[in-house]
C-alpha cells in the first residue's frame, strides 16, 4: 500500500506583541510624573518674560509704586548711555574668553583623565571639587589670591617681576574673571567630556591604528567627530553660563573702577537694585535674553556643519 501524504499544518499564528503597548503605558505614566514639573517651570518662565518685557516699556516709581508707560524710551535710552560702550565689549570679551578657553582646557583635562592609570580616579575626583563649593566661598578665596600684595603678586616678586593691575578695570580684570569661572565650573565639564571619550568605540581607533594613523590622526579625525555632540553642548554650555556671571564682579570690583569692569548682567543688579530704575533693568534685561537667544540659536542652526552625523 501506498503511505499516506503527510498533512501538512497551517502556519501557528502569531499572538500580537504585546511590549509596544507596554511600553506606551511606561512612557505616558513617566509624562504624566513629568507634566506638573514641566508646565510649572514653562508657565513661571514665560510669566517672567511677560513681566520683564512689559516693565521694560514702563518708567516704574519703586516707591511710589506707580507705573507710567513709555514705550520704546527705555531701549532707546541703551543706545545713547555712554557706558554701553563699556560694558558690551566687556561682556563679549568675557564670553569669548571664556567659552572658547573653558571648552579647550576641559577637553584638554579629559583626554589626560581618560588613561588607564593606578589611581587616576583620585584625580578625577579631585578636578570636580571645585563644583562642589558655592560661587561666592570661591570668588572670596581667590579675591586673596589677586589682591594687592596678594599670592600671585608674591610669587611673582620672588621672581623679580612687579605687580600686575589684575582688578583695576582692564582687560587683565576681565582675563581674572574667565580664570576663576573656568576653573570653578571645568570638572562639570571634564565629567561630560570624560563620559563622551569612554563611549568612542575601540574598534574605530583601532582601525585608525592599523590604517596608520598616528595618536594625533585618531584624535583629530576618528574621536573629535564622535564626541562633536559633547564639544557643542558644552560650548553652548559655556555661552550661556558666561552671559550670567554676576558673583564675581560684585564681590571682587563691584563693576569697578567706574564701569571699566562691569558686564551686562552686573549691570542689570545695579540699575535695578543700586538706581532703582527698574525699567531700564528691565530693558537690559530684554537685552541679554535677545543676544542670548540669538546666539545659541546661530549655533544650533549651524550644528549640521559642526557635529558629526547631525541631520536634523
Amino acid at each position: 500500500m501506498a503511505a499516506a501524504p503527510e498533512r501538512v499544518r497551517p502556519p501557528r499564528r502569531l499572538a500580537p506583541s504585546r511590549r509596544p503597548r507596554r511600553d506606551a503605558g511606561r512612557n505616558g505614566f513617566g509624562y504624566l510624573l513629568l507634566a506638573p514639573q514641566v508646565v510649572c517651570f514653562t508657565a513661571i518662565g514665560l510669566l517672567s518674560l511677560i513681566s520683564v518685557a512689559w516693565l521694560s516699556l514702563h518708567q516704574v516709581n519703586v516707591l511710589a509704586g506707580t507705573q507710567t508707560f513709555v514705550g520704546l524710551d527705555n531701549y532707546a535710552s541703551i543706545l545713547t548711555d555712554p557706558d554701553m560702550k563699556v560694558i558690551l565689549p566687556n561682556t563679549f570679551f568675557f564670553v569669548g574668553a571664556l567659552s572658547v578657553a573653558g571648552t579647550i582646557v576641559a577637553l584638554a583635562l579629559a583626554v589626560l583623565l581618560n588613561q588607564k592609570l593606578p589611581g587616576i580616579n583620585i584625580f578625577r575626583s579631585a578636578i570636580f571639587v571645585p563644583a562642589l563649593v558655592t560661587m561666592v566661598a570661591w570668588s572670596l578665596a581667590w579675591r586673596f589670591i589677586v589682591q594687592p600684595k596678594g599670592g600671585i603678586d608674591a610669587l611673582f616678586a620672588l621672581v623679580g617681576v612687579e605687580p600686575l593691575p589684575w582688578l583695576r578695570g582692564s582687560w587683565l580684570t576681565l582675563l581674572v574673571f574667565a580664570l576663576i569661572q573656568l576653573t570653578k565650573n571645568v570638572g562639570i565639564n571634564v565629567m561630560i567630556f570624560l563620559a563622551a571619550l569612554q563611549a568612542v568605540p575601540e574598534d574605530l581607533v583601532d582601525a585608525a591604528r592599523i590604517d596608520g594613523a598616528g595618536r594625533w590622526g585618531r584624535f583629530r579625525n576618528v574621536v573629535i567627530p564622535q564626541i562633536s555632540p559633547s564639544i557643542l553642548m558644552v560650548f553652548m554650555l559655556m555661552i550661556v553660563g558666561s552671559f550670567k556671571v554676576f558673583e564675581l564682579v560684585l564681590l571682587l570690583t563691584n563693576g569697578g573702577p567706574g564701569v571699566q569692569s562691569t558686564v551686562l548682567s552686573f549691570e542689570i543688579y545695579k540699575q535695578a537694585f543700586v538706581l532703582n530704575d527698574i525699567g531700564y533693568a528691565s530693558a537690559l534685561a530684554v537685552l541679554l535674553f535677545v543676544i542670548v537667544l540669538a546666539l545659541t540659536g546661530l549655533i544650533w542652526q549651524l550644528r549640521k556643519r559642526l557635529v558629526f552625523h547631525e541631520s536634523e
